[in-house]
């Protein structure tokens, strides 16, 4: 029916599936940008995570190209308009990872408010600080997520049933709200929330969201948290205020660093506001790894299957 080419790390369910069904699966991660446009024009079918950008250039040199599959949410390394533009189809799969995301960031929520990072440390120094790792439980906060569309719901509903309080703001869906979280105004947000989660895909607009105007305008000190983009947050605008106090403390998943592979930049060449950051006790970070479970790559692989055959007819 089709011969499709998969370039990166993906379950084997994808290709055994697709199989069944009749495609053709060929895998090979071995490709770079350039080798895959000096390649034959023999596929109608890509499936990608993150290994190259996908341009006009790429997509021009396979007229025979179909559909793209990006395993993850974000698309910004495949031009989507241009894609679609010359009738090339653009799937993602959001829904695989949402939970594994949403519990990455419960993960960094309970660390930073029972301080564990650092008790951790200061235990295998051989301190006892119990009054200084005194912290505050869950449902002593509000919330506010900042994008409502697969993980933000997913955190909402486990924040919900550990019974907190969730307001949440999708510009893109204002009407997107659940039984987990009340949909509400920014203003509101800024005004009620003292722990902020970003849940957005990047996006030009998007770029910098999270800046010192931004900040300033939340009422109360609150924790940050980011386990979208990176480059939805002005690094340096944030140092300025985990050092002033208003941000009491960050975990971050992602940082504005981030090469288009996801990768981040080496520590040599760190620039100031990044040492900063990873020199302060009271911000985590982790790898952009919110949605890297085994579970999640099963899921990856299952909502993919689905959206191929589903569109089958229109390719």
């Amino acid at each position: 029916m089709a011969d499709i080419l998969i370039v990166d790390r993906v379950h084997p369910y994808l290709a055994e599936q697709l199989s069944l069904r009749g495609f053709t699966c060929h895998t090979d991660m071995t490709f770079t940008q350039d080798s895959f446009k000096a390649g034959p024009d023999c596929w109608s079918g890509l499936i990608i995570r993150s290994r190259f950008v996908i341009n006009k250039d790429v997509i021009d040199s396979k007229p025979s190209l179909k559909f793209i599959v990006r395993i993850g949410s974000g698309v910004e390394n495949i031009d989507v308009a241009y894609a679609e533009s010359k009738g090339v189809r653009v799937i993602s799969t959001p829904e695989g990872n949402a939970r594994a995301v949403a519990e990455h960031c419960l993960g960094l929520l309970l660390s930073s408010l029972r301080h564990i990072p650092t008790a951790n440390q200061e235990v295998r120094a051989g301190e006892w600080l119990r009054e200084k790792n005194k912290g505050t439980e869950l449902n002593a906060h509000t919330y506010g997520i900042i994008g409502y569309g697969h993980t933000g719901p997913a955190f909402a509903r486990l924040l919900t049933t550990l019974g907190c309080t969730v307001l949440a703001h999708d510009c893109y869906n204002p009407a997107a709200g659940d039984e987990y979280a009340r949909m509400t105004t920014m203003e509101e947000i800024f005004d009620q929330c003292d722990i902020i989660s970003l849940h957005v895909n990047y996006r030009p607009e998007n770029h910098y969201l999270v800046n010192d105007e931004w900040i300033r305008a939340v009422r109360n000190p609150f924790i940050l948290l980011n386990t979208s983009r990176g480059q939805v947050v002005n690094t340096a605008d944030v140092v300025r205020h985990l050092q002033s106090g208003k941000i009491i403390a960050a975990g971050l998943d992602v940082l504005e660093y981030e090469s288009p592979k996801l990768k981040n930049l080496p520590k040599e060449q760190w620039p100031e506001a990044m040492e900063q950051l990873a020199a302060m006790d009271n911000v985590i970070l982790t790898p952009h790894v919110g949605g890297q479970t085994l579970d999640a790559e099963l899921r990856h692989a299952q909502v993919a299957v689905e959206k191929i055959v589903e569109n089958l007819f229109n390719f």
